[in-house]
């Protein structure tokens, strides 16, 4: 961007202006500002301007090429002024230490629509410093205490306030011969700053001033200080001097807390994963924010209105920058809370399962075999003891008279594992030895269907893609919880693996990932993964 507009300069033709002055004033962001409101007052700003002799570079609501198509014309009178002044007002994206002021078009304020659409502000510094002295940036801005501390070229002074300060300086200042540039409430100066700076140098003759019926009119509308007075002044002068804080004052009035609580949270410009971090931090708080998806639809504002409450707050259901700090503080520290509480519940499950298999001796019995796998269906010696079980009874089964096509069919039935192989086994041999066992296994597995089928769509209702099923099963890798492969793709060893998790969390043991288990999970390191 700097060469962009070192080239710029390069090809301008120069012009013999004293001071000169760009001014684009953006207020209309189809996305991002919700009001719309126009910056109808900048025409005075403009205006005083022009009355004072300064050649001067203007845009209102301007695209990024109508702001490229200033910068040019600006250039070709800025190389040759004694002073020069850029103002900029609306909205800007923060990326590190650089603030990007964002074309009328741009669709959020975040790093990447600041890098697509944004012009960088210390590139327009670059058409500011052959004027070191009197070379004033002036960055109204609808939060002022977002624009960084600029790395400037030597000589040019930084002026930030908010936009209607920012017309008001740029009237009252710059175009006010002998004014002097300090820094006062709600007025940040930085850079180049010495005492009794001034934009137009004192003696300068400008067009005479006058008290005319407008600034009349708006005195007593202040005075009176209604809705009723503000929409009046607007209605007689829609494009005043004093439009834009008329505005300003009659939202401020007349819009309701929910509405102004909106506001407040659409200006955070919270990006999608932002939005689901503050999902994942209620969740984790213990409030149904009825998924993760950074929409915040009826379950997500419930859930903060709850949040809210609990922690002393205006139950409006929108969010502030405090409170987002609030709520990142307490899922942090709840996260590693639940994971303590969690690695404790695991690991006396594992001194409980390691001691019922103790306790049973080297000669385990079918009852005491049966007892361990209904404790611990997935435990740590699960495997031996199905094994040992089905040895036991297919011995059983022989003595008792159970041919050898008999107990091979049953072995590979119960490898199959299915209801339909199980009724093949009962139809076969209706009197066998294992027709008992089928039967239980088949009430067994369809309870468990039903059971499977909501644990499924309350998965499928969390939206896992491949990056977050990697991610847990890396995570249930790391609690050594033997997930399988990590591969993206949940297969028995997998689900054998969150039903572990899930009884060591205390959860429902579904095998299946349900909006809770996600969250305890995952709580500090789904954000990271999945950014």
């Amino acid at each position: 961007m700097r060469r962009l507009i070192a080239l710029l300069c390069l090809l301008a033709t120069p012009s013999f202006a004293e001071e000169a002055a760009l001014v684009i004033a953006n207020a209309r962001y189809d996305t991002l500002d919700r009001t719309r409101q126009e910056l109808r007052g900048y025409a005075r700003a403009v205006d005083a301007l022009e009355d004072a002799g300064v050649a001067t570079v203007t845009a209102r609501d301007a695209d990024r090429a109508t702001i490229f198509a200033r910068l040019r014309a600006f250039s070709q009178m800025g190389r040759s002024a004694d002073a020069v002044a850029v103002v900029l007002t609306g909205r800007f994206g923060i990326i590190e230490d650089t603030a990007w002021f964002l074309p009328v078009e741009a669709e959020g304020n975040g790093a990447i629509d600041s890098a697509e659409a944004g012009v960088p502000v210390l590139a327009l510094t670059d058409l500011m410093a052959d004027a070191a002295g009197r070379s004033v940036l002036v960055l109204g801005a609808a939060d002022p205490d977002a624009i960084p501390d600029l790395d400037l070229p030597s000589g040019v002074t930084l002026v930030v306030t908010d936009p209607v300060r920012a017309l008001r300086f740029t009237r009252d200042v710059l175009a006010e011969p002998g004014a002097s540039i300090e820094a006062d409430s709600g007025l940040r100066v930085d850079g180049f700053a010495p005492r009794d700076l001034t934009f137009l140098l004192p003696g300068r003759e400008t067009a005479p001033s006058e008290t005319t019926e407008e600034e009349r009119y708006w005195a007593l509308t202040q005075q009176r200080d209604d809705a009723t007075a503000y929409r009046a002044y607007l209605q007689r002068y829609p494009d005043g001097a004093f439009a834009l804080p008329a505005q300003l004052r009659l939202d401020a009035l007349t819009e309701t807390p929910e509405q102004r609580a909106e506001r407040a949270e659409t200006a955070l410009g919270l990006s999608r994963p932002q939005r689901q971090d503050v999902q994942r931090d209620l969740s984790v708080l213990g409030y149904d924010t009825r998924g993760i998806d950074g929409i915040f639809g009826p379950g997500t504002r419930g859930a903060l209105r709850s949040w809210q409450s609990r922690n002393d707050f205006e139950q409006t259901g929108f969010l502030t920058s405090r409170q987002v700090q609030l709520l990142d503080a307490q899922g942090s520290a709840r996260a590693a809370e639940l994971e303590a509480e969690e690695r404790r519940r695991r690991e006396e499950l594992r001194r409980q399962d390691e001691q019922l298999w103790s306790s049973m001796g080297s000669e385990r019995s079918e009852a005491e075999l049966a007892t361990y796998l209904d404790r611990f269906p997935d435990g740590i010696y699960a495997g031996q003891a199905r094994e040992r079980l089905a040895e036991i009874r297919d011995r059983r089964a022989e003595d008792e008279g159970a041919s050898e096509r008999e107990r091979q069919i049953w072995r590979a039935t119960r490898a199959q594992n299915t209801v339909q192989g199980y009724q093949t086994y009962i139809n076969a041999f209706p009197d066998g030895q294992f027709v008992a066992e089928a039967r239980a296994a088949i009430i067994e597995l369809r309870g468990a269907d039903s059971r499977n089928a909501e644990a499924e769509a309350a998965e499928a209702a969390v939206g896992l893609n491949s990056i977050s099923r990697r991610a847990i099963e890396t995570r249930l890798a790391r609690l050594n919880l033997n997930p399988g492969s990590v591969d993206g793709t949940f297969d028995d060893a997998t689900r054998a693996a969150l039903r572990r998790y899930q009884q060591g969390a205390g959860l429902p043991a579904t095998g299946y990932v349900n909006q809770i288990t996600a969250v305890r999970l995952l709580a500090d390191t789904l954000r990271d993964v999945l950014r």
